[in-house]
């Protein structure tokens, strides 16, 4: 019986050695192959001046050709006026409000030029995005260096080793996935974002939201390198060069070398969650300002300066309805600032007016002659 436990012991060991071996050598084989291309951002390689040459590297000019003046744009622009007359369509049933019919005649006009210009707005926002990347990620060779050597020992405690390779492994593994992934969702961002402006900004009910939301996970999804970029950078000024701070123990070092990759998988989970609600706060500030901009500048124009101080404190709507009351005032009141009297006045019984002079003696003495 204690040779039968002895050898099933044996066995689960070895079963958590071979454990243990397989997410190490996953952590391992990632340190290996990590570059700065693994967090790159893809963007395009012109014969001209910045984005606005004739891209040479695939699948850039298929992007350009289908996103600028090709299908996709005029698939684009269908789908917004389709949206739009939709939208008014179905205010025959009282399905929304005159406010939203109002409202999509505005962002028509928003999502038109959206479309038209999303090609040049994606690619400058990615090579942006991959200009901070590569200006805040550390020397990856010796930072790969650095946390291999950590992992040259062995931990003599199976379940700390188990659960350390199994941290760093997956979140190794995972981490590079992401990434992977992360690039092939972007040129299809760049090749489908005009087709979700048109429903987005066509503002039919439901549809709407739901183009508007995959519209707004593009900024996160794009940004996504940066808090890893700033992870490694940290590990890079800590655990690298002369002097570098070096852990005490076999145990720090395998905590330090497994928990690189977990804590940037962990940075950069959180900050795609956090910047997807902050992306639509942002976004939404943005459209207020704008509205806001032009209702003073329209009451500016419309009813002078206490009006456009109205847009600017109260909103627009504020701003509408006094330069209504404005006007009513100026139509109803007690003259103009000159003194002369409103046209539209009646001056039969007006004691200044022409009711005195019909009443003079002349006329009453053409009156009498009847009499006498």
């Amino acid at each position: 019986m204690v040779d039968l436990i002895d050898v099933v012991l044996e066995g689960f060991k070895g079963v958590v050695e071979w454990f243990i071996g397989l997410f190490m050598e996953g952590l391992r084989s990632g340190y290996n192959t990590l570059t700065e291309e693994m967090f790159g951002t893809p963007t395009p390689q012109t014969d001209g001046a910045f984005i606005f040459g004739e891209p040479s590297n695939a699948p850039w000019p298929a992007i350009q050709d289908g996103v600028i003046g090709g299908e996709i744009m005029l698939i684009s622009l269908l789908l917004l006026i389709m949206s739009v007359q939709g939208r008014h369509t179905i205010r025959i049933f009282n399905i929304g409000s005159a406010y939203e019919a109002r409202k999509t005649k505005k962002t028509a006009w928003v999502g038109a030029f959206l479309i038209i210009t999303w090609y040049w707005v994606g690619a400058l926002a990615l090579f942006l995005v991959d200009g901070f990347t590569i200006a805040l990620m550390p020397d990856l060779s010796s930072l790969s260096a650095a946390m291999l050597r950590f992992l040259a020992g062995t931990i003599t405690n199976p379940a700390l080793g188990l659960l350390f390779a199994l941290l760093g492994g997956t979140a190794m593994w995972v981490l590079e996935s992401l990434f992977y992934i992360r690039r092939i969702l972007l040129y299809v961002y760049l090749y489908g974002m005009p087709i979700a402006f048109g429903l987005a900004y066509g503002n039919i009910p439901v549809l709407s939201d739901v183009a508007m939301g995959f519209s707004k996970r593009f900024v996160p999804l794009a940004v996504l390198p940066l808090p890893a970029a700033i992870t490694f950078k940290g590990y890079d000024l800590i655990y690298t060069g002369e002097n570098g701070l070096t852990p005490e123990t076999l145990f720090l070092e395998y905590l330090v070398a497994a928990s690189l990759p977990f804590v940037a998988l962990y940075v950069t989970w959180k900050t795609f969650k956090y910047a997807t609600p902050m992306t639509a706060k942002v976004l939404g500030g943005a459209t207020k300002t704008a509205a806001l901009v032009g209702g003073v500048a329209a009451g500016a124009y419309v009813g002078g300066a206490g009006v456009a101080t109205t847009a600017a404190r109260w909103g627009p709507k504020a701003a509408a309805g006094h330069a209504v009351a404005q006007k009513a005032a100026a139509r109803g009141g007690h003259g103009s600032e000159d003194g002369e009297k409103p046209s539209y006045r009646r001056t039969e019984n007006d004691p200044g007016g022409s009711t005195v002079e019909a009443s003079s003696t002349n006329h009453g003495m053409e009156y009498d002659r009847g009499i006498y």
